[in-house]
C-alpha cells in the first residue's frame, strides 16, 4: 500500500475483502428470495424465466458489490458502488465526512453528498474494519488536499 496517489493520482480505495465478499454473496441469496416472492405473488409469470432473470440481476449486483471501489485519478475520481458509478472532477471535491460521504459541488450549485461503500462499513459489519475505512477516508482527504498544490503548480507565474 503506498502513497502512489500523491504522485500520479493512480490509486484504488476498497473496503475490506471480507465485507465485499459477504455483500457480493448476499446478492444472489436475496435474488433467489425475490424470485420466489414474485412467483408466489404473480402466478402467471413463468417460473424458470423469473428465477433466471432475478438470479442474473442478482449475480450482476453481486459482482458490482465485490468490485466496489474508488479510483483516484490525476484529474478526477470514480466512485464505483453496487448500484451506480459516478465520476467527480478533482477540483469539485469539497470534503470527506466522517460518515463516509464524499461532498462535491459543480459550479455554484448545491453540494452533493455521495455515499461510498469504500469509505464506511455497512450496518451488518458491526463496526469491524473501522481502521481500513478510516485509512480510506484519510487517503481520499489527502488526495483532495493535493488539488490546491497541483493548482499552484499549473498556474503561470
Amino acid at each position: 500500500m503506498g502513497g502512489r496517489h500523491e504522485g500520479t493520482g493512480g490509486s484504488r480505495l476498497r473496503a475490506p475483502a471480507a465485507h465485499r465478499a459477504v455483500a457480493g454473496l448476499a446478492c444472489p441469496v436475496v435474488g433467489y428470495f425475490v424470485a420466489r416472492l414474485l412467483v408466489r405473488l404473480v402466478p402467471s409469470l413463468p417460473t424458470a424465466m423469473t428465477y433466471a432473470v432475478c438470479l442474473a440481476v442478482a449475480l450482476a449486483l453481486g459482482w458490482r458489490a465485490w468490485s466496489a471501489r474508488i479510483e483516484l485519478g490525476t484529474r478526477s475520481l470514480r466512485v464505483h458502488n453496487t448500484l451506480a458509478t459516478t465520476t467527480v472532477d478533482r477540483r469539485d471535491v469539497r470534503r470527506v465526512s466522517a460518515g463516509g460521504r464524499l461532498e462535491w459541488r459543480r459550479g455554484s450549485g448545491r453540494p452533493v453528498r455521495l455515499p461510498s461503500e469504500a469509505l464506511r462499513g455497512a450496518w451488518w459489519t458491526l463496526g469491524t474494519g473501522r481502521q481500513a475505512y478510516a485509512f480510506n477516508r484519510e487517503r481520499l482527504e489527502s488526495w483532495a488536499r493535493l488539488t490546491a498544490r497541483l493548482d499552484l503548480d499549473t498556474e503561470p507565474a
